[in-house]
Formats: C-alpha cells, structure tokens, sequence
C-alpha cells in the first residue's frame, strides 16, 4: 500500500510541477527562465514516470498474490 501511496503522490507533485512550468514561464522570458521551465518540465514529466511505475507495480503485485 506504502507504494501505490507513494506512486500517487509522485503522480499529482508532477502534474503540479508540469503546471507550475506554465505560470512561471510568462514572468521571467530570459535565460533562466528558460532553463527553471524545462528543469521543470523535466521533473514533472519524470516524477509522473516514477509514480506510474511505482503503481503498477504496486498493482501487479497485488493481483499476483490474490
């Protein structure tokens, strides 16, 4: 159950971060700027990977030992 929660969480901090790339992209068009968004759009996308891993794995192990 500790890994579905977690996969979760991981799901929902990444679209939040995924988000989060487009409000700070109109406040800040310089190269930092640049690079905070795709930083961020890095991490969203990969923390979103990890907790659909996480999930699955959590799922499939529960329906191999049922």
């Amino acid at each position: 159950m500790k890994k579905l929660k977690t996969g979760i969480t991981l799901i929902v901090l990444g679209n939040v971060l995924y988000v989060s790339k487009d409000f700070f992209a109109g406040i800040s068009p310089t190269a930092f700027g640049d690079f905070t968004e795709g930083f961020l759009l890095g991490l969203g996308v990969g923390l979103n990977v990890l907790g659909l891993v996480l999930a699955f794995v959590y799922l499939a192990k529960e329906a191999k030992t049922q």
